[in-house]
């Protein structure tokens, strides 16, 4: 008797504590296959493409709060396409939405909107300088975006105090990171001695690798070929080799 009775606790112990365990709720299951029909709609399975579809998709899944939705509605809305207009006011309510929550990409945009008061953001460099700096602390492809941008920031004393050592500090770090504008600032730096012990050797070093390639998030046009039409390839354009002379 006393065994059957300790089985039955422990059952109802494990029933207790499978049902404490949080299911996902209905309206993030529907974000995500809300969001998962955008894509699709967007052409991303290679299936359809749909603008006008993958936009109302795309809008109903960052309302029900699909974060990465969101960072692609507002890169949409920042960059346009065929079937959407720009709107530099929407672009920065969906990319607010998504930095307090943690996107990364999404901190970094709202750094630019807040330096530059795009979208109906205030000018605020000091208020940059912030989203600026949590995102250039993160483990992600964007940091090195941000951290030119910090470079910036202290070098002309926007936002900040100005503060050549710091600066150089972040432009290394971006540099290191493969920001192809850190490593063309920082090979400058060396050439001209600005803020280093001048260096030609250095200099060479990184104005050589500035020239080698495109680093990811370099701008916000590489976040979006998919939802934003062909701005990667427009991005590309410049590295692309020049179209040889027609032989006379």
């Amino acid at each position: 008797m006393r065994m059957r009775q300790a089985l039955l606790a422990a059952c109802m112990a494990l029933a207790g504590a499978t049902q404490a365990q949080p299911a996902p709720s209905a309206p993030a299951l529907d974000a995500q296959a809300v969001y998962a029909r955008a894509r699709h709609f967007a052409g991303l399975t290679g299936q359809v493409v749909d603008l006008a579809q993958a936009h109302a998709h795309l809008r109903q899944a960052a309302a029900f709060g699909h974060l990465q939705a969101q960072v692609d509605l507002a890169y949409l809305y920042l960059d346009g396409n065929a079937q959407v207009p720009k709107d530099p006011a929407a672009a920065f309510h969906w990319f607010h939405q998504a930095a307090t929550k943690g996107a990364v990409p999404a901190q970094c945009m709202l750094g630019d909107f807040y330096l530059n008061g795009w979208g109906g953001a205030r000018k605020d460099a000091a208020e940059a300088v912030r989203w600026y700096r949590r995102s250039a602390a993160a483990s992600d492809p964007c940091a090195s975006r941000a951290q030119y941008a910090l470079y910036r920031a202290h070098a002309e004393g926007t936002g900040v105090r100005r503060d050549m050592r710091v600066a150089i500090d972040w432009l290394q770090q971006a540099a290191e990171a493969g920001n192809p504008r850190a490593q063309r600032a920082l090979g400058r730096a060396y050439d001209r001695g600005e803020g280093v012990a001048r260096d030609p050797a250095l200099a060479r070093v990184w104005l050589r690798k500035s020239r080698e390639g495109v680093a990811p998030h370099d701008d916000h046009e590489h976040d979006m070929p998919s939802f934003a039409g062909p701005l990667l390839f427009k991005k590309l354009a410049p590295f692309a080799p020049p179209a040889k002379e027609p032989s006379p």
